[in-house]
């Protein structure tokens, strides 16, 4: 039949007519807070007008988009850094839903996304945690014990291939506490709830909220204002409230304890703990072993999103007209890149695509054939150098208990695959991790260590403990190790010891001895990742690079950019992909971005390093950016390229091409490879399947024929500006995840296409060794195992309705 996506596409949008406003924003500064400042106007906006707003530019001006029956906006808007002022250009315009212009389409999302989140908020058999976020069914999709997996659905407007805009619907699921939390509470019993994120049943309307203290108040002593009153929350939730009101609200206590959140304007509100159920985080030891049950294989997802666009979103009314939406999603075009050549130790080549003269292989072969030949004396490790000064670093407890047994495994299988390196013999150093409570305290703990010990320049693996007091905290922490051992002149990646937790045991020789060994049944997993360590948190971090390409780029260079934690990582990829090289990690003053300044130098110091090793002119210049790509870092790439010429380095004729790598998105675009909808056969989509719509590329770097848990999430890569065409831009990534082989912790030392794999494995350990066609693993190797449901979206994107 062919590939379809998860677009249903709206069939009567010529019946719709919307007017809107436009008001020139004044004062609106084009600072590093520029684009953080359009989302505080349209959210808070949005909030206010109880309508859709949005920002869009016409000649480099801003303007605010406003419907045409919402009230007037304020005068003048607080911003960060300064105040903004709205002017009204004087007349109400029509969109046209048809017109295909960057600013038309910016409104028509925007309006459209308003419409359908409406609507779904009415439905009493809806819920949604907070606005933007998925909309759940109230009634469990599965029971597992004291725990409610709930299934919902994200939706978004999106644009099909004709240029039409549909609905993108993708299942999500949330996991929920099936019990409340008690109706009496102390102050001692609350503080195992506080700061817990909790569903707040609001009568029938239900969102999430997060625990912030314990009223010494009961439910009818806690007054709230009710106009010109103030009366009971007990009173005011019932009084409030849809009816018949539902029976958890209607059997509440009058003394029932309550509670305090805050809500998205930061101001403090009160709740019926009774009311408050408890949601369960992914990394929740209580929920891991359900993740199974979100992780839906292709057929599964297809028709689980038929039945929820079916029962939810075949008719959209708003206003006075009801949005109709087609019940068979679209059909896309099948465009396909072929993988490139390999090129490993001792000139051996590697091809799936027939070029003449090297070793062929198929593409079922590809992921044992490529294993076999690292440690192949035919072929082995590209780069065959030794190794240089290496360190382990080990938390104390860890080294009471597995961690010797731990560091002997990975030195053999470092050995094994890489003999090259003259024998993994790394200085074994261990720091005290008990009693803290703070990622700070922590890498406190961990430089103060390494001040003692007093270290030589050199190369190191970093294991964190995982404990329930760091969890969320581990990307902090190993940015902040990473960031702060390079001023040691030490390039470290992190791991964490919960994978080690898992994996061995401690046993008793026959003298009664006891010592750790692995676990019979976790001795797969366990290969796995050891491999995967070796592989990814060692050779990459010393750059002895596995593999490199045997298939050209069309870029001539490849800058890969991620900045995360105020720590920036640059890596370099040069056009025949045998050099591939990192700068050291950059510091930055804002968390998730570089200043003008700082991308200019770090490009003139890359652009001139790799003039002078490569034989060809830098002609096409291309950046890929991990996440959000912001003006200040765009025009510092310009200035760039210009002092570059200026000075020679580059022709006049070189040219820059930026990407964005998408770090996440509100509602994921899928691809099903439908063979019959009658017999129920659908497939994920053929690997190095792709579709561009304007500037928007989506790329299956998983897929056919390597076996998968779920379903393919196609990774998605903006076009920003350039000279280089996107279908070449795009094949060029492809490329690259041929390279791929994880993210390390530290964001510095990564090949930026590993933020495209999507790939979730699954417990079978001969997927590592067998089926991958990458080395790749999720973001941080322990989380391998986690779904791709329960991904909250960037709090910075999230639309906010009425």
């Amino acid at each position: 039949m062919g590939i379809e996506s998860n677009v249903f596409p709206l069939l009567n949008l010529s019946e719709l007519a919307t007017r809107y406003r436009l008001y020139e924003i004044r004062g609106l500064k084009r600072h590093a807070e520029y684009y953080q400042n359009q989302q505080i106007l349209i959210h808070r906006l949005s909030y206010l007008l109880k309508h859709p707003v949005t920002v869009i530019e016409y000649d480099e001006k801003p303007f605010l988009v406003v419907s045409d029956d919402a009230p007037e906006p304020p005068e003048r808007f607080q911003v960060i850094r300064g105040v903004v002022y709205f002017k009204s250009i004087g007349t109400t315009l029509t969109l046209d839903y048809s017109l295909r212009t960057p600013q038309n389409d910016e409104i028509c999302r925007r309006f459209l996304h308003f419409m359908v989140q409406s609507y779904l908020f009415e439905n009493a058999q809806l819920w949604q945690p907070s606005a933007g976020k998925p909309f759940f069914e109230k009634v469990p999709h599965q029971k597992f014990g004291a725990i409610s997996m709930f299934r919902g659905f994200s939706v978004r407007p999106f644009f099909t291939e004709c240029g039409e805009i549909g609905l993108c619907v993708d299942v999500q699921h949330k996991f929920i506490s099936q019990y409340p939390l008690p109706t009496y509470l102390t102050e001692q019993s609350f503080q195992q709830y506080k700061a817990k994120h909790c569903i707040y049943h609001y009568g029938h309307q239900w969102y999430e909220i997060q625990l912030s203290e314990l009223s010494d108040l009961n439910a009818m002593e806690e007054r709230v204002p009710d106009g010109n009153n103030w009366i009971p929350l007990l009173d005011y939730i019932i009084k409030n409230s849809r009816k018949p009101i539902p029976e958890d609200l209607a059997s509440i206590s009058q003394d029932a304890a309550v509670v305090h959140y805050f809500n998205n304007q930061n101001q403090d509100r009160a709740a019926i703990a009774a009311l408050c159920y408890l949601v369960y985080d992914t990394t929740d030891p209580a929920v891991q072993k359900y993740h199974s049950h979100t992780i839906l294989k292709p057929e599964t997802r297809y028709y689980a999103i038929s039945k929820l666009v079916e029962k939810y979103l075949r008719e959209i009314k708003f206003s006075n007209i009801t949005l109709k939406v087609a019940c068979i999603p679209e059909q896309v075009s099948e465009k396909k890149f072929t993988l490139p050549d390999y090129r490993f130790g001792n000139n051996y080549c590697l091809s799936v695509r027939g070029t003449e003269g090297v070793t062929q292989v198929t593409l079922e072969q590809l992921g044992r054939k490529r294993l076999e030949l690292l440690s192949s004396p035919n072929a082995g490790v590209y780069v065959q150098e030794p190794f240089d000064r290496q360190y382990f670093l080990l938390p104390q407890t860890v080294g009471e208990s597995f961690g010797s047994e731990f560091v002997q495994d990975l030195t053999k299988t470092i050995n094994q695959i890489y003999p090259a390196g003259g024998g993994y013999k790394p200085q074994i150093i261990y720091y005290p991790d008990r009693g803290f409570r703070t990622y700070i305290e922590q890498g406190r703990a961990i430089l103060k260590t390494i001040e003692e010990q007093q270290l030589q320049p050199g190369y190191g693996v970093v294991m964190l403990n995982c404990t329930p007091t760091f969890a969320r905290q581990h990307d902090p922490l190993a940015a902040l190790v990473v960031r702060e051992l390079k001023d040691y002149d030490l390039y470290v990646a992190t791991i964490h010891s919960k994978t080690g937790k898992d994996c061995y045991e401690l046993k008793y020789d026959k003298n009664g001895q006891p010592f750790y060994a692995a676990r019979p049944q976790k001795r797969g997993k366990l290969l796995g990742y050891l491999r995967a360590v070796a592989l990814n948190k060692v050779l990459l971090t010393n750059e002895r690079w596995p593999f490199v390409l045997n298939t050209p780029l069309h870029a001539d260079v490849i800058i890969g950019i991620d900045v995360k934690h105020h720590t920036a990582g640059y890596i370099v990829y040069n056009k025949d992909g045998s050099r591939i090289w990192t700068l050291p990690p950059v510091t930055s003053k804002q968390q998730e971005q570089l200043s003008k300044e700082q991308i200019t130098a770090c490009l003139i110091k890359i652009l001139t390093e790799e003039a002078e090793q490569a034989n060809y002119p830098l002609l096409n210049i291309v950046i890929h950016r991990d996440g959000r790509e912001y003006d200040c870092e765009i025009e510092g790439a310009r200035q760039a390229i210009a002092v570059l010429k200026t000075q020679g380095i580059l022709l006049e004729d070189a040219n820059l091409t930026i990407l964005e790598i998408s770090k996440s998105a509100p509602t994921s675009l899928r691809l099903f490879d439908v063979i019959s909808r009658k017999d129920e056969n659908i497939n994920n989509p053929s690997i190095g399947f792709y579709r561009i719509i304007n500037n928007d590329g989506y790329l299956c770097a998983t897929g056919q024929p390597f076996s998968k848990q779920g379903t393919v999430k196609p990774l998605h890569v903006r076009y920003v500006e350039g000279t280089l065409s996107f279908e070449l831009c795009l094949e060029d990534i492809y490329y690259l995840t041929a390279l791929t082989w994880t993210k390390p912790d530290d964001c510095s030392r990564y090949p930026i296409t590993t933020k495209l794999n999507d790939r979730r494995l699954s417990e079978d350990a001969s997927e590592y060794d067998e089926d991958a066609l990458r080395f790749d693993f999720s973001e941080d190797i322990e989380s391998e195992f986690m779904s791709d449901e329960n991904a909250d979206s960037d709090p910075a994107s999230e639309e906010i309705i009425s």
